[in-house]
């Protein structure tokens, strides 16, 4: 019989990989949002590991996620290299709260989250599940 963790551990692999099929569904290769205007209930935060020796923790705010290679990574913002000032034209565009990139264009303007920092996979069912809201907040306001 599976025990409670491993019961949960797969439920949370499972929330993951359907949000990344919802996102794939429409077509959506990153969702970008701006935090300061989303309004979201919840901040979108996530605790990682990081330093030399994964010896500290750090609290991250979330600026949006990307489907990259069938895997979801979460973008931390100001750490990533993603503005989110790049994705839109102040001078004839009115500023948007989120911004959607297909597939192609997140790769192209995202590039690979493996090798960068800024992305992350990390954070708890939690912090998992507060993220998961910001993003179905985000498609509406989209």
């Amino acid at each position: 019989m599976e025990n409670n963790k491993e019961s949960v551990a797969r439920l949370f692999e499972k929330a993951k990989t359907d949000m990344a099929a919802d996102m794939q569904s429409r077509g959506i290769g990153a969702i970008i949002w701006d935090n300061a205007t989303a309004g979201f209930q919840n901040l979108p935060e996530v605790t990682v590991t990081c330093g030399d020796n994964r010896e500290k923790t750090e609290v991250r705010q979330v600026m949006g996620l990307y489907r990259y290679e069938g895997t979801l990574y979460l973008i931390e913002e100001d750490v990533a290299p993603v503005n989110f000032n790049d994705f839109w034209n102040p001078d004839t565009e009115a500023a948007p709260t989120v911004v959607t990139l297909s597939e192609d264009i997140a790769i192209k303007d995202l590039g690979n989250p493996t090798t960068q920092k800024g992305y992350t996979t990390q954070g708890s069912l939690e912090e998992w599940t507060a993220i998961a809201d910001c993003y179905f907040q985000a498609l509406a306001q989209d």
